[in-house]
């Protein structure tokens, strides 16, 4: 089984965060004439491939919807079948809707075979040992008999059950490669008895629907950070909010009845006062304690920027750091991602759940934004084309472009190296996305040329 995860951080399924008591799996697929992994599953995380649409389901409600399962079968970029865990296993997903009887989203896990045609026997193939492998391995985490009645179904069949809503899937596929649910089953229940196990799944690389990701590389990167710091520190941070700023705590969503956006928004109105005190983590960080959200409170206003603004959180998230005088320290001389992104973990931002599997999770997002991110002289990864504006030996020259850059709508920052503050806009993966930018600016009076 090729079995990796991307969470849907972004779905408001996720989001929600209700448990799930896990007593049966249910077997859908989508119905569309569509293989690929990258329309469903998203962003791109070097596997995948680039979605042009950006239609993936890590978004709030997907085409306008609330759908979320907890998996994906299907084909990657290079035409090789994976399975991607969307949703944490044990997360109530949004997939089955209900019938007479009740909701099947209460009970099982669902995931979704991605169809073509129809009629590729050797897709199909891939698709169902995929299928069969991943039942097999969620059957033994938690201790489920396959071929017990109602354990693992199809979706025809939870509607006939009155657990689910009135679809087909996956009989219009099943049949025409000659296998049956009861087959799948007793398939499953074989591959159990073969198999001593299956492997976990493989992190992927952790990237948010927004490409901030790319944004607070090079920012962090303008900070004279090496590229094991700066990746162990967003590896932390991925945990902590999927790196986007304006994110408030889940579990608050409800106790507040507000959204993230509608939040932010309170905060910066005024309409809301109860911002340092009311216990709820919010930003990149998730800052929670009343000392540290009056000081980033502070900080937005007297930068005169939304408190949920991206770069002034990373500022002063930077300036936050340096009254950690250890996490610093290790920081300037890190050589590992685990070693960063451990004291990032411990002493800067210490959650209770401090166990080895919680450092080696963290420790794995970091090292996905090494692999992506991280120059080639150290260790490989992706060329990030930037656009510059402009490089000067005295900061307060580059500060002064910045801001008639930011006055005209422009994200951008400072990176200091070789005695120059180089004043640049965006971080892209495709030249032709810096083209484009560099050809905005120009068309403003600014003169640009890319830069690696």
């Amino acid at each position: 089984m090729n079995l990796r995860k991307l969470l849907f951080v972004n779905n408001d399924c996720y989001k929600a965060g209700k448990p799930l008591a896990v007593k049966g799996i249910i077997v859908h697929s989508t119905g569309a004439n569509n293989p690929t992994l990258r329309r469903y599953v998203g962003p791109d995380d070097g596997l995948l491939g680039v979605n042009q649409y950006n239609n993936h389901w890590n978004t709030g409600k997907p085409d306008g919807r609330q759908v979320c399962v907890h998996a994906f079968i299907g084909k990657l970029a290079d035409g090789s079948v994976a399975t991607y865990q969307t949703l944490p296993w044990d997360m109530r997903g949004w997939h089955g809707g209900s019938g007479t009887k009740g909701s099947v989203n209460d009970t099982h896990i669902g995931f979704e075979m991605c169809e073509d045609g129809l009629t590729d026997a050797a897709y199909f193939g891939k698709v169902y040992q995929e299928a069969l492998e991943l039942c097999a391995y969620l059957c033994k985490q938690f201790n489920l008999n396959p071929t017990a009645d109602g354990v693992i179904i199809g979706h025809f069949e939870g509607y006939k059950r009155g657990i689910a809503s009135n679809h087909g899937d996956p009989n219009n596929w099943l049949p025409k490669h000659g296998k049956s649910m009861d087959g799948f089953r007793a398939a499953v229940a074989a591959e159990m008895a073969k198999t001593g196990g299956t492997a976990p799944p493989t992190t992927s690389t952790p990237t948010p629907s927004t490409g901030d990701d790319a944004t607070m590389w090079a920012l962090l990167k303008g900070k004279g950070l090496n590229d094991y710091a700066i990746a162990g520190i967003m590896g932390n941070l991925y945990a902590e909010s999927g790196l986007k700023a304006t994110n408030l705590q889940n579990s608050y969503e409800k106790s507040l009845n507000m959204t993230d956006d509608s939040y932010t928004k309170a905060v910066d109105s005024g309409v809301y006062s109860n911002f340092v005190k009311d216990c709820a983590g919010y930003g990149l960080a998730q800052w929670t304690y009343s000392t540290r959200k009056q000081a980033l409170l502070d900080f937005a206003k007297a930068a005169k920027l939304s408190i949920g603004d991206f770069k002034m959180q990373i500022d002063f998230l930077w300036k936050e750091l340096h009254g950690y005088t250890e996490v610093m320290n290790v920081l300037k001389t890190a050589k590992t991602v685990a070693e960063a992104s451990n004291i990032v973990l411990m002493k800067y931002e210490n959650p209770a759940d401090q166990s080895a599997a919680v450092q080696k999770k963290r420790t794995d997002y970091g090292q996905g934004y090494y692999n992506k991110f991280a120059a080639p002289s150290t260790g490989g990864g992706k060329t990030l084309y930037r656009v510059q504006c402009g490089a000067f030996t005295q900061k307060a020259n580059a500060v002064a472009l910045e801001a008639k850059l930011k006055a005209k709508g422009f994200d951008t920052y400072i990176v200091q190296t070789g005695g120059y503050y180089k004043v640049q806009c965006g971080a892209f993966e495709v030249k032709a996305n810096a083209d484009k930018l560099a050809a905005t600016l120009k068309s403003q009076g600014f003169e640009t040329f890319i830069t690696t």
